[in-house]
């Protein structure tokens, strides 16, 4: 469901993918420079890519109307690793923007960026968002072009303009197609040879069904193709994003999915 932007005020906080946004400049800002017929170089400018992630931030308050942000960014540690020990292992060995560290430093020391331990930028988007803020007298929007984010219930603005709300159970849903799907860019399987067309056959496409009623349909499919349920559970702990409930923020555990009977 689209809301209109004219229910946006400054008292409005967005919840920004910090991990998007410097990726995404510390590539653009990389040049290459041929020197002779052999010799290839790669350069960025620091100042130069510390405005673009400025400006992005900026960009972001005047299209959304929204003035207060928070901004998160994936921690070196990762609790699915535990959970699944291949978990984004496809990444090893992957260059990344040689500019990316900086940019890093300067979210964290410029814009309080939030890092919190063993969770990625996706985690603490979806704690804060499903979290009852006081101060906020509306709901936050989650700001990512990541679609694993329909996971949750919230405002998601995946485009940098258009803002949808996402109820409950659309949330639940998408989070049992991705069990079903899996993940190849984060490095987990799902179901094999199931893609988007299969799941929603599987699932059927009433999106307001109990999770325990999804979930029971996604165990049978697994079974069907000589997994076990223990298989289809490893693969939902490392596919879901953490909400409030999934997170126990004094002592900093995760409290791993488990479907409620």
């Amino acid at each position: 469901m689209k809301e209109n932007m004219k229910n946006y005020n400054k008292k409005r906080e967005l919840l920004i993918d910090g991990d998007i946004i410097i990726y995404k400049t510390a590539l653009q800002e990389e040049q290459a420079i041929k020197w002779d017929e052999n010799l290839w170089t790669l350069h960025a400018y620091e100042d130069k890519a510390i405005a673009a992630v400025d400006e992005a931030i900026k960009k972001l308050q005047r299209d959304l109307l929204c003035k207060p942000y928070k901004i998160a960014l994936t921690s070196p540690n990762n609790f699915r690793k535990d959970v699944m020990p291949s978990y984004k292992a496809n990444r090893k060995g992957v260059r990344k923007p040689m500019i990316l560290p900086v940019l890093r430093q300067h979210i964290m020391d410029n814009h309080k960026g939030i890092m919190w331990d063993g969770l990625e930028a996706d985690d603490v988007l979806g704690i804060l968002a499903t979290t009852i803020d006081p101060y906020y007298d509306k709901d936050p929007i989650i700001v990512s072009i990541d679609k694993d984010f329909k996971q949750i219930p919230a405002l998601i603005c995946l485009d940098g303009d258009t803002i949808n709300r996402i109820t409950k159970p659309q949330a639940d849903y998408w989070f049992m197609m991705q069990v079903l799907m899996g993940d190849p860019v984060d490095g987990y399987t799902g179901l094999p040879s199931v893609g988007i067309k299969t799941a929603e056959k599987i699932l059927g496409d009433n999106k307001t069904v109990p999770l325990r009623t999804l979930w029971d349909k996604v165990v049978e499919a697994y079974e069907k193709k000589g997994y076990t349920e223990k298989e289809a559970l490893q693969q939902a702990r490392v596919a879901k994003i953490l909400r409030a409930e999934d997170y126990n923020k004094k002592k900093g555990e995760v409290k791993l999915w488990q479907i409620k009977r």
